[in-house]
């Protein structure tokens, strides 16, 4: 699909516990732009918990709604998009956010992942790793399945280790102000 001359979205991608809804909501403040979280979307259109439609209707149906969602988020504009972990694991979805956005992954090493979800507060949004015994082990290979996917769908990579929401939020910011709209 080609893009559109003025791209208007800032779309981040990566792992859970990557800090894509964290990350989101600094820059959606900082430049006054709409924050939506793909999670989030599916969670309140379903009236059900990630959890809950992995454990009942199981990942495909989940894969289903997440389609859903990124194909009517696709034509907004001004806007910071939170996607799942998985969301590159279709490639139609990148080529509709990639319609009107910029595609930032955050990339964090296997720590950083590790500690985010240990201490994250929505644990139910991450149940390819929560129901795991061995959530380090899980992670290692959800990551090493996913990376070549990240980097392909991804604009722009941003490492994310030892950096503060404010420096990776700043650092997608003069990206994003900085982008020429016809190259």
């Amino acid at each position: 699909m080609k893009r559109k001359n003025s791209l208007n979205n800032i779309v981040l991608i990566g792992m859970s516990g990557a800090g894509k809804s964290t990350v989101g909501k600094y820059i959606a403040d900082k430049l006054k732009m709409r924050f939506v979280d793909t999670d989030d979307i599916i969670v309140t259109n379903s009236g059900k918990t990630i959890k809950h439609i992995f454990a009942e209707y199981g990942e495909e149906y989940f894969r289903r709604l997440e389609k859903e969602v990124i194909t009517k988020l696709a034509p907004v504009s001004n806007t910071v998009i939170a996607t799942g972990g998985g969301v590159v694991l279709d490639r139609a979805n990148i080529e509709l956010l990639k319609i009107n956005g910029i595609i930032f992954f955050l990339e964090a090493s296997i720590d950083t992942l590790v500690y985010n979800i240990e201490r994250a507060a929505y644990k139910e949004h991450r149940p390819l790793i929560e129901n795991s015994n061995n959530k380090r082990s899980r992670i290692e290979r959800l990551y090493s399945s996913r990376e070549r996917l990240y980097r392909e769908s991804a604009d722009y990579s941003i490492k994310t280790d030892n950096k503060s929401i404010a420096q990776i939020g700043d650092e997608i910011i003069f990206i994003f102000k900085n982008i020429d709209p016809c190259s």
